[in-house]
């Protein structure tokens, strides 16, 4: 029996479906949200491991069956093993460590309610055991205790009668839209209740918004007190001082005003005039408390930038926000954002509200009921994240994100490849000869076929040239010094550079390099090579012809190599004293960001210092330093041509990342050995590590978009974080080679395309 699609009104049911049909021992290939439920896709172990030794008849090969290599068959194995493991922990009850559960169940169960992860992992820091105890009640327990957790870290008002029994001026500000009107009417209406409308005002600064005066002016006859309404220009400050202490009339002086309700002018968080209106606040002869009105069915990012900004407007006209108000309870979703806001800016919470009715829906705070509340409307979600994986373990939390991932990672590494392939020459010459070395290794195990003849044909040099011709793009090429690498016994081979100076997965063997410099030269110049990064100087001739023939050339030196330079015989460290600084570059140096100062010096190299046939070239110094702490982290010098026309500032950052390519390249080696045995051939196998080393290498150094994005699926198929680090990059392009191969096998993914071989 194949792959099967189950649809169940929940995991459980869908799961349950599973079982009945499959048994236990199953593959869970996906498991997804759709329409009316859960969506698992899964097939029997027994038909997955049919599939994986079903005979490729299309191939034409025999019916017989198909040996996957050993480390492959030890993945799979694995893989089923934490399917299986997936399978009855999802059906079974849990039998995992009951704290750690409790903990995934309490930072769940938070999250879910809208608190932010910053502040849940701040309350699960220090968790009573008895909290994490298991048992019937453990749920309310824990709740409970969440409960007081968060009251601990919430301010309110304490006793409304006090606040009244001072009374004073209060200005709600405020976004617009969080209903600022009709709290302003809510909060004078409870101060008449208890005290009378003689000694309560209402002041409007609110003349933007159609209505809003004539809004607040409706309540004001509804209550029997005084209105006031300024416009953009009026003396707020004179208003309030006059309504505190009135003048002194004919009929006798007067009581001011007790209780005073500023209703201000809504702005976005974002609107440059936000300052000027607070400061309209400052201006009073009387202390104005601030009230910050804040909608609670806005998102938690809304209400996080409207408490800054108006915390700091407040804050810069001499008084922080004295508290705030809730309102809009009864359309919110979730409690959990606001509340979250207000905790962590440390906003003493005044008033709640919940309706339109004056007075009826504005509410003092009952801190338990409000957070209870709070937690209870926490819920599944479309637009938060699948919480389910944390409700487990982390074990088995990663196998439920592997079984989910199946299809996926199919997916991923298709599109993985295909970037590849279309932006790096030589990804699938690579492809190929990875999947050729894996079926050469079965008929090897078999007694049949010879492993290095497929990589000789596939990794000829015509084949290579071929690919070269074919892309009819400008390209260059790496001499890394002829010195074997140590560990290896083996000269680095050159490597193929697309015009900038950034790495290609074609490299050429030096022991097939025709004898002597020139010879060499010339072959290079049949490749197409336009210009050459030289990791050692050539002799003077060489360097001549390269410029007779204008072709371009960088090569590493030492700060001691001497130059002629203003009749003096100087070292390099001492002539570029006397450079021109160029701009700055950012560079990449080994995976961290870095700083590179450049020097330029136009002088002239001989064999010697009363040479007069020297060769005008340009001298270059780079010092890097950490783009983080300023750090010096190195220094290198190079020598150019001199001829108009070659930008060679642009390509001494890849000359210094490609220093760390024999490293890379040893590594590669390393794992080549363990990954891909049949291989023997030293000379072969240090080939193939050179290309892969150089891919890894240019995916590492690469700033375009499509890298960054083929990365994150790297680390998303390897199940690490690989980031721009070259070696967990190789690591992760080897897994992305194996699964695709693994795959490909079992249909799940297309085979790789072939290259035509010499």
């Amino acid at each position: 029996m194949g792959v099967q699609r189950f649809t169940g009104a929940n995991s459980r049911d869908a799961m349950r479906q599973v079982r009945m049909a499959l048994g236990e021992d199953v593959l869970i290939l996906s498991n997804r949200m759709v329409e009316g439920g859960v969506e698992i896709i899964a097939m029997s172990e027994q038909a997955h491991e049919q599939a994986l030794t079903a005979s490729p008849q299309a191939a034409g090969a025999e019916p017989e069956a198909v040996a996957v290599p050993p480390d492959w068959q030890a993945f799979n194995r694995r893989m089923l093993d934490e399917m299986r493991t997936l399978l009855r922990e999802t059906v079974a009850p849990s039998i995992g460590d009951p704290r750690r559960d409790a903990l995934a169940w309490m930072r769940h169960r938070l999250l879910q309610a809208g608190f932010s992860a910053l502040l849940t992992e701040e309350l699960v820091q220090d968790i009573p055991e008895e909290v994490l105890a298991p048992g019937e009640s453990a749920e309310s327990v824990r709740d409970a205790w969440l409960v007081r957790q968060l009251a601990a870290r919430l301010e309110r008002l304490e006793r409304e009668d006090a606040l009244f029994d001072q009374g004073g001026v209060f200005a709600l500000v405020g976004p617009t839209g969080a209903g600022k009107t009709t709290t302003t009417a809510k909060l004078a209406s409870r101060y008449v209740m208890r005290h009378g409308p003689r000694e309560t005002a209402l002041v409007t600064t609110d003349s933007y918004r159609i209505g809003a005066a004539e809004q607040l002016r409706i309540y004001a006859r509804l209550l029997g007190v005084e209105i006031h309404a300024l416009d953009e220009q009026g003396d707020l400050g004179g208003l309030l001082g006059r309504l505190v202490q009135p003048r002194r009339s004919l009929m006798g002086r007067s009581d001011g005003k007790r209780m005073m309700v500023v209703d201000t002018v809504g702005m976005s968080q974002r609107d440059q005039r936000l300052m000027g209106e607070i400061s309209r606040l400052g201006s009073a002869p009387v202390t104005v408390r601030r009230l910050l009105v804040l909608d609670a069915a806005r998102h938690g990012d809304t209400l996080e930038q409207v408490i800054e900004a108006w915390q700091q407007a407040s804050t810069e006209a001499g008084e922080p926000l004295w508290g705030c108000i809730l309102t809009k309870l009864d359309e919110a979703a979730r409690l959990g954002p606001v509340l979250d806001v207000v905790i962590r800016h440390r906003l003493k919470l005044c008033y709640l509200s919940r309706g339109q009715r004056v007075p009826e829906d504005l509410e003092t705070v009952n801190t338990e009921a409000l957070l209870a509340e709070a937690l209870v409307q926490g819920g599944e979600s479309p637009f938060l994240p699948d919480f389910s994986a944390q409700r487990l373990p982390p074990a088995q939390g990663r196998q439920q994100a592997l079984s989910r991932g199946i299809l996926r990672q199919g997916d991923a590494l298709e599109a993985t490849l295909a970037s590849l392939r279309s932006h790096l020459l030589g990804t699938t010459l690579l492809e190929q000869v990875w999947a050729q070395a894996g079926q050469a290794e079965d008929t090897q195990r078999r007694g049949e076929g010879d492993p290095g003849k497929t990589f000789a044909r596939l990794m000829a040099d015509m084949t290579q040239k071929n690919l070269l011709v074919g892309s009819q793009a400008e390209h260059a090429l790496w001499w890394s010094k002829s010195t074997a690498v140590s560990g290896i016994e083996q000269a680095m081979p050159l490597v193929t550079l697309d015009w900038q100076g950034m790495p290609q997965p074609l490299v050429w063997p030096r022991y097939r390099l025709p004898a002597g410099s020139e010879a060499q030269f010339e072959w290079a110049e049949s490749l197409g090579a336009q210009w050459h990064l030289l990791g050692q100087l050539p002799d003077l001739a060489t360097l001549a012809r390269l410029d007779a023939r204008r072709q371009g050339w960088l090569s590493s030196v030492t700060g001691s190599r001497r130059v002629r330079h203003a009749g003096e015989w100087l070292p390099l460290s001492e002539a570029l004293k006397l450079g021109e600084e160029q701009a700055a570059q950012d560079v990449l140096h080994r995976g961290r960001r870095a700083s590179l100062r450049v020097w330029r010096l136009e002088t002239t190299l001989s064999r010697r210092c009363d040479d007069p046939d020297g060769l005008p070239v340009i001298a270059w110094q780079g010092v890097w330093h950490d783009a983080d702490d300023g750090r010096r982290l190195g220094c290198r010098y190079w020598l150019s041509n001199a001829q108009p026309g070659f930008d060679t500032a642009s390509r001494l950052a890849s000359a210094l990342a490609l220093e760390a390519l024999p490293g890379l390249a040893r590594q590669a080696n390393q794992l080549l050995a363990a990954r891909r045995p049949a291989l023997e051939d030293r000379a072969q196998r240090w080939q193939l590590a050179a290309a892969l080393a150089a891919l890894a290498l240019r995916l590492a150094q690469e700033e375009a978009p499509w890298a960054m994005d083929v990365r994150a699926r790297i680390s998303g198929i390897a199940q690490r974080r690989c980031g721009r680090r070259p070696k967990a990059l190789l690591e992760g392009l080897l897994d992305v080679f194996s699964a695709h191969e693994t795959l490909s096998r079992t249909g799940v993914v297309k085979p790789q395309p072939s290259v035509p071989a010499a």
